[in-house]
């Protein structure tokens, strides 16, 4: 099995690892290049192969890229049939559609189209600046763009490991196999779904201020929640 992270790793997983690749963005560095032991890639122009992983990881890695559906139609060039892409994007409270924050032009220059806001890089370059925001239809959109691949979704809470957040999902995209065409579910309200209802039987719900529809939608109907 051959993996590959869009991310600096662990120095245990380089060192011992040997089917674990890595690679990062490194500004004016040729891509497919190796600056200081690590791969230079730049992930809407990926240097790999068709067909050369078994799963690709990037974390919190999309909203920094300026056109994320390049990207993930990289990734799925890259990936065998049946891989699987395995990340994570932060997702806004209330926000419905996702928000582009900012476009690169072809000579380079970046038009913000809101306020610039960075993040850290923990690869060590400069502040990264985030292009897009994501809401809550961020798994249909990314089906779009993965020509209606299935997106399936993770969220795990478990206070007892310290694991409880409002949004700390983790998502997987499958490359659809030949004889395996992707399936595609578009999740709707029940004919009885009353928001109030809904609210009162999940009150952690309420309590994040989530609109019950909005969460319903999203999270509700695979978490199995109770309608009333």
């Amino acid at each position: 099995m051959e993996i590959h992270e869009a991310s600096q790793v662990q120095p245990y997983i380089q060192n011992f690892a040997k089917h674990y690749s890595h690679s990062s963005y490194v500004s004016k560095a040729p891509l497919g290049s190796d600056v200081g032991g690590r791969r230079c890639e730049d992930l809407e122009n990926l240097t790999f192969a068709d067909n050369t992983f078994d799963i690709f990881i990037t974390q919190d890695v999309l909203e920094h890229v300026f056109k994320p559906d390049v990207a993930m139609q990289e990734i799925m060039r890259v990936l065998r049939p049946d891989g699987a892409h395995v990340f994570t994007v932060p997702k806004h409270k209330g926000l419905l559609e996702h928000v582009q924050r900012a476009r690169k032009h072809p000579d380079g220059y970046i038009d913000y189209l809101v306020e610039p806001h960075y993040h850290g890089a923990p690869a060590g370059e400069d502040p990264a600046l985030v292009t897009w925001d994501y809401g809550y239809d961020f798994e249909l959109t990314a089906s779009e763009w993965c020509q209606g691949a299935t997106v399936q979704t993770f969220r795990t809470l478990d206070r007892a490991k310290g694991i409880e957040a409002l949004f700390n999902e983790v998502f997987v995209i499958r490359k659809p196999a030949p004889d395996k065409p992707p399936k595609i579910f578009t999740p709707f309200l029940p004919d009885d779904f009353n928001p109030k209802k809904y609210l009162a039987a999940n009150p952690d719900v309420a309590a994040a201020g989530i609109p019950a529809a909005d969460h319903y939608l999203s999270y509700g109907w695979k978490e199995r929640r109770r309608l009333k």
